[in-house]
């Protein structure tokens, strides 16, 4: 009855260490989506400007062909 009791006490460290193991990972995945979001939020706004920028020049190209 003691081994029992023992062996019950053990497992349910292992399985407080686990959980507290697994809610640190968890903190650091919800930070990394967070900063991954904010990356990409980033990136589509660089790529919005380049879109914006790259238009400008075709047209003012295409004003150039047209006056020349």
């Amino acid at each position: 009855m003691q081994s029992n009791i023992r062996e019950l006490e053990t497992q349910v460290e292992k399985l407080i260490q686990l959980l507290e193991r697994l809610n640190q990972e968890n903190t650091h995945l919800r930070k990394q989506q967070v900063q991954l979001k904010r990356e990409r939020a980033d990136l589509l706004k660089q790529r919005d400007e380049a879109r914006t920028h790259i238009d400008a020049v075709l047209t003012r190209l295409k004003n150039y062909e047209v006056l020349s």
